[in-house]
């Protein structure tokens, strides 16, 4: 009874937890008895009608199950308040999304990245086998289950036929990110080739934790290189940037799946008689291993955040408390009495150190460095505060704004400056590209 009252009900599931929040709603972790399953809330409409029927047709090992779904079902909050919601239900994905690994752990290496691109062409050829096209694949939306890849999120799948049955379509559908040329010009399109295209950015992405290009507009600087077969200049311009030296093979490869014409992309029997994708792979047992030493250390990082949480907020009461204290870096002057922290927290803070920028020099220093490197990293410092050590970085690419900002923080001991990364504008991969960046650079000062 305990565990019922502790808990948010919905139909005859246990809602435990938040674990995400996508464009259609919040997904959460809820007991199905005791089997663990996603209650993905949304408005129900013609779309999710359309969603659920190709769905409950599929099954496949690499494609996330749809158990089931509700329509306008009774949802009872913690505080006892009831609203009708709908839903969709699917097994759980236990070990998160590639989006959380590549964006947080980096890049994978070649034989794993392989694997799991095996994974992800096996479904593919099922979904296009089943005469549908994904359209919306990206590294959100692929999960993994016991070491087992998953794509999932329906949402713009749809047959391949078209609506007029002559095999294109039309609809403009999808992530910029991740659309081939074809749509993002609002061309009609074969809805097999834009998700190979997909396919090669994301085979791309697990080898470098890095977006190939901003999209696939022959006006963006580097995929104009691909258009316009300049293979060498592109790859040469990647590796001076600091990626991998790929082999020859994969370079061919992740050429002809980023084609501008989608005719010279290749099919999918075509990429698995490659001899990139022939070559060596490993075991499902050391994917699980891999995947759990970086869950690990996606684990520490959340708890070094959490753990920073309750020391802000503890410094917060300290300053309601006492008006001189301050409760942000403001100017570093602390007053006279310093913030009482509790001994066992500072210790635990110390235990993350390594996960964060923690620098043992005076914030001026820093906050130079950070004005004199600009250029390493933006076009301009959008918005400064010196008094607070705050800056934003800020960049515009093929129209693309992208905004960073940095706050200088009192370190988890005496004498050391930590720094505070937060995105404002743009893309999450970018994001952490530039924080890496940024890292480096003050790793280096002497």
């Amino acid at each position: 009874m305990e565990i019922e009252k502790s808990f948010a009900k919905y139909a005859n599931y246990t809602v435990k937890q938040t674990l995400g929040k996508g464009a259609q709603g919040k997904v959460k972790l809820a007991l199905d008895g005791d089997k663990e399953v996603a209650l993905k809330f949304v408005q129900f409409s013609k779309e999710i009608e359309k969603e659920m029927q190709i769905h409950r047709g599929l099954n496949h090992k690499n494609l996330i199950k749809l158990l089931n779904f509700h329509v306008n079902e009774e949802y009872t909050k913690r505080s006892g308040k009831k609203e009708l919601k709908s839903c969709l239900v699917y097994d759980y994905m236990k070990d998160g999304e590639l989006y959380e690994y590549l964006s947080q752990t980096g890049p994978f290496k070649e034989e794993t990245a392989r694997t799991l691109f095996h994974q992800l062409i096996e479904v593919l050829s099922y979904l296009h086998g089943q005469g549908l096209a994904h359209r919306d694949l990206k590294p959100e939306n692929i999960l993994f289950k016991d070491g087992l890849l998953k794509v999932s999120d329906l949402g713009f799948a749809t047959f391949v036929g078209g609506n007029q049955g002559d095999g294109v379509l039309a609809s403009f559908k999808g992530t910029i990110s991740y659309m081939a040329p074809e749509i993002l010009v609002r061309q009609k399109y074969v809805g097999q080739s834009v998700d190979i295209f997909a396919a090669g950015i994301i085979l791309y992405l697990m080898m470098t934790a890095q977006l190939p290009f901003k999209q696939a507009n022959a006006k963006d600087q580097l995929y104009n290189l691909i258009c316009t077969n300049r293979f060498d200049q592109f790859w040469a311009y990647k590796e001076k940037s600091g990626i991998p030296r790929f082999s020859n093979e994969l370079k061919t490869l992740i050429n002809s799946m980023l084609a501008f014409d989608p005719l010279q992309r290749p099919t999918l029997s075509e990429i698995i008689s490659t001899s990139w994708y022939q070559g060596a792979t490993i075991t499902n047992e050391i994917v699980v291993k891999l995947l759990n030493a970086r869950k690990l250390k996606i684990q520490a990082q959340q708890d070094k955040e959490n753990l920073q949480k309750l020391l802000d907020k503890q410094k917060r009461q300290a300053a309601n408390q006492n008006q001189q204290l301050t409760v942000g870096i403001g100017n570093f002057k602390r007053g006279e009495e310093d913030i009482t922290i509790d001994l066992t927290l500072k210790r635990e803070l110390k235990r993350f150190k390594q996960t964060d920028v923690i620098l043992p020099f005076e914030p001026n220093l820093i906050f130079v460095k950070l004005i004199e490197n600009m250029d390493k990293f933006a076009n301009k410092i959008n918005y400064v505060d010196d008094k607070k050590y705050r800056l934003h970085y800020w960049f515009l690419q093929n129209n693309e704004e992208f905004e960073m900002a940095i706050q200088l923080v009192h370190g988890p001991i005496e004498s050391t400056v930590g720094l505070d990364f937060e995105l404002i504008k743009g893309n999450g991969l970018e994001f952490y590209q530039k924080k890496q960046q940024v890292e480096d650079m003050l790793l280096q000062i002497e």
